[in-house]
């Protein structure tokens, strides 16, 4: 059986460099919905010299006062933020989140994390944090030790969290990701009818979403086109060639 490469070319690739086919052969498969794939067997595709990519700028030396600003403009760090949340029905939400250097913590809180979804990063004066958040329903109960947790949490229903037992021992990696989890709670207790919003919001829109797609007609048939073309002779030796030398050091 030949050896067959094949290739596809972008829509701005063939403004800049189209290529030129000689069918070989031609044949189509149909399948049960009204779509169809054409297979063209081709030589190999002549394409076009591309224009060269135009001379790069070059940069402008700033000047000694312009440098002078820049130095007084404060660095900010980031880091990157990332929690698993889920949520359980008697209003819990079991936690897991790292941060920068820090291990994985686990706590619980009060706070339904779910409408901290739309938010994508958290802002000190010193760290940019980008906010990665999954978060979803649970339908497991708390585990002994979560739900240990869980009655250290204010009787008022005061938003904070507390750690799980199973969580090692805090060291000053930590302190930054405890920081960052105050954070988040303060931002949910200041934006809290907003974020409810944005959150109803969502599933409102997710609804739709669905309802629309269940109720939407079925795509019109596609209608594909696929170019291949045998291996030249050099690319066929290569290949055999790295088959062999792969058998080989596989061979005790």
């Amino acid at each position: 059986m030949p050896l067959l490469a094949s290739g596809s070319i972008t829509a701005q690739d063939a403004v800049s460099a189209a290529p030129v086919y000689q069918v070989l052969s031609e044949s189509t498969v149909q399948q049960k919905d009204g779509s169809s794939v054409t297979f063209l067997q081709v030589l190999p595709p002549v394409v076009s010299p591309q224009a060269k990519p135009p001379a790069a700028a070059f940069a402008v030396p700033l000047t000694a006062a312009q440098e002078a600003v820049l130095s007084q403009v404060p660095v900010q760090e980031t880091q990157m933020l990332s929690i698993s949340a889920s949520v359980h029905a008697d209003g819990f939400t079991v936690l897991h989140w790292t941060c920068g250097t820090s291990q994985r913590l686990h706590a619980v809180t009060n706070v339904d994390f779910r409408a901290l979804a739309g938010l994508g990063q958290v802002k000190t004066e010193q760290t940019d944090y980008v906010l990665i958040l999954s978060a979803g329903p649970d339908e497991q109960n708390l585990t002994p030790a979560e739900a240990q947790a869980a009655q250290l949490l204010p009787a008022d229903g005061g938003t904070a969290f507390a750690l799980v037992a199973d969580t090692t021992a805090i060291g000053p990696a930590d302190q930054s990701a405890l920081d960052v989890m105050e954070l988040l709670l303060a931002y949910y207790d200041a934006h809290k009818a907003e974020l409810m919003q944005q959150q109803a919001q969502r599933a409102t829109d997710q609804a739709a979403r669905e309802l629309a797609a269940r109720n939407a007609p079925p795509p019109p048939p596609r209608h594909s086109i696929i170019h291949f073309w045998p291996l030249q002779p050099a690319q066929r030796a290569a290949i055999q060639e790295n088959a062999q030398r792969q058998k080989g050091a596989s061979q005790p």
